[in-house]
Parts: structure tokens; sequence; C-alpha cells
């Protein structure tokens, strides 16, 4: 019985181990999850971080590039017409006549020069403000971006952490159920084996009480078999005893019936032989009638349960017997053909 409780308890270890090692399993694992759902949230936002800060040094650098392309046209066109200036004043000895036209001309294309000039610087100072405001624009949209991704990462990792600590839960509920579960079996099985150990050793007990003794038994019930050879005697103590064989061969020379009856001072009982003729005819009995006091011959509808036959058989009648010849006592009475002759 311990072989069996230690493969229960085996078993049962077994089915905890597991149920454990699942539960830890499915932990690690969530929690990978997690962390790696977490990490990819950091990368993202650490990415967009790095587009907004590229995106705005691309910003500067090309306001730079505008501004230092404005201060060089101005310095250009400045020193342009400082260089027309002076040209003009060198020409003044030779050409005092075209001076004021040229003059006019000068003063002309610097006011167009200027208007060029502020027109440039107004384009610029435009561009940059629409720049500007693509990139405010394009930075708030990613922080909008980034602030959403990680609202959703957030409410992501809340329903995650709902589904784990609810798994929790359930798997807490399903071990306590599992454990309650094998107890219960455990119990049961204990139970089971306890029982069965009882009623092996009562059945032991039991067939030691009532199993045949070789030497000798006794039985009380019927006993039925195929082949039965005894080598000593053999009692029938019973009411009936019925020999259902085909052919019975019995190895007794004289037997005897009515056995019992010398104890009585005068037997009652017919002795002899009844022998059934089937349903429809009546039996014929071979018996020393006491009431008579003889051999008789009947035929009679009286069975092997009769004691006296004309007891049992009111109508018995009897029959007439064929012999070859008759003796009375030592004497030879004659044969059939010698009473045949002496009737004729």
């Amino acid at each position: 019985m311990s072989n069996i409780l230690q493969q229960i308890g085996a078993a049962v270890k077994g089915k905890v181990d597991g149920v454990q090692a699942n539960v830890a399993a499915e932990e690690t694992a969530r929690i990978a999850a997690i962390t790696a759902e977490a990490s990819t949230a950091r990368a993202a936002e650490s990415a967009n971080a790095t587009a907004i800060s590229s995106e705005a040094s691309t910003a500067r650098a090309a306001e730079a590039v505008l501004t230092t392309a404005v201060s060089d046209e101005e310095t250009a066109r400045i020193a342009a017409v400082t260089a027309e200036a002076s040209s003009r004043a060198s020409a003044d000895t030779s050409l005092q006549s075209n001076i004021d036209s040229e003059a006019t001309t000068a003063r002309a294309a610097e006011a167009v020069l200027t208007t060029a000039v502020s027109d440039e610087e107004t384009r610029a100072t435009a561009a940059e403000g629409v720049l500007t405001t693509a990139v405010s624009a394009e930075e708030t949209a990613r922080i909008a971006a980034v602030s959403a991704e990680a609202s959703s990462r957030s409410s992501a990792d809340t329903a995650l952490q709902g589904e784990i600590d609810a798994e929790e839960v359930r798997a807490a509920a399903a071990e306590g159920v599992l454990t309650t579960n094998l107890a219960t079996e455990v119990s049961d099985r204990q139970t089971a084996v306890s029982a069965e150990a009882t009623t092996r050793a009562a059945a032991v007990t039991n067939l030691d009480t009532v199993k045949a003794n070789l030497a000798g038994a006794a039985f009380t019930g019927a006993v039925s078999g195929t082949d039965l050879t005894l080598s000593g005697n053999l009692t029938v103590t019973g009411t009936t005893t019925s020999i259902e064989t085909v052919n019975s061969q019995v190895k007794d020379s004289i037997m005897l019936l009515n056995d019992g009856a010398a104890g009585s001072s005068n037997n009652a009982n017919d002795v002899g032989l009844i022998m059934e003729r089937g349903s429809s005819e009546d039996n014929v009995a071979l018996v020393f009638d006491e009431g008579e006091d003889k051999f008789c011959m009947y035929k009679t509808s009286a069975a092997a349960d009769a004691i006296d036959i004309t007891d049992a058989d009111s109508s018995a009648t009897l029959l007439p017997v064929k012999v070859s010849d008759v003796y009375l006592g030592a004497d030879n009475l004659g044969s059939y053909s010698d009473f045949s002759l002496a009737l004729g």
C-alpha cells in the first residue's frame, strides 16, 4: 500500500510542479513581452525626439544660410554701389556734363536696388517665418504623436497589466481548485486503497475460514465440478440422490437397499426398484412388499419417493411374469414346454 501511496504522491507532486512551472513560464513570457513593448516605445520616442531635433537643426542651418546669403547680397550690392559711385566720381573730371544725369541714374538705380534689397529682405523674413511656423507645426505634430503613442502605450500597458493580474487570479484560483481536487483525489484513493486492503484482508480471512482442507473438508453449500475420483468411501446423507449418466456401472455384486432398517424392530417400507417407463406409461416396480411379505412385480404410478407401493398407488396391479423354468426351493416345477404339454 505504501508503494501505491508513493506513486500517488509522486503523481500529485508532478502535476503541482507542472502547474507551477506553467504559471512561472507564463509570468516570465508576459514580463518579457511588457519589457519588449516598453523598450519599443522608448526607442520610438527616442527616434521621434531625434527626428525633431534633426528637423530643428536643419531649419536653423537653413535660416543661417539664408541670413548669410542676404548679408552677402547686401554687401555685394553696397560694394557695387560704392564702386559705381567711385567710378562716377572719377569720370566727373572728363564727363562733367554727364555727371548729373549719371548721378540721377545712379540714384534711381540705387533706389531700385534699395527697393529690391528691401523686397529681398521682406521675402527672406517671410520665408523664415513660414519655415519657423512649419518647424513649430512639425514639432507640435511630432510631440502630439509621441504623446499619443505614449498614452496608447500606457493604456496598452495598463490593459496588459490588468490581463496579467486577471490571469494570475485565474491561475491562482485554478491552482487552488487543482490543489483541492488533488487532495480530494488523494483522500479518495487512500480511502479506496484502505477499503480495498480491508476487503482483501476480510476475503483472505474468509478464504482461510471456508477453503477446503485437503486432509478433510466439510461443505455446507453446493459443489460442482467436471470429474470426481475418490479413493475412499462416499457417504451421501441428503434426501435425494440423482444420477443422470447414460450408462451406470456398479461394481457391487450385492447391493444393500433400505439401509438403516436394521435399527427398527419391524420394517414398514417396501424394498426394491421402480423403473420409469415414460409419461404415457405406468412405472413398473420389483419390490419386496412388506404388506404381502412376498416379492411382487407391479405396474404402478408410484415414484421413487414411495415407501409403500400399494399405499402410494391403490390402483397398482400385479404384472405377469414370463420365465423359462420355475423352481420352488430346490425343486424344478418344470419348464414352459412342460406346462404347455401338461395343459394340452
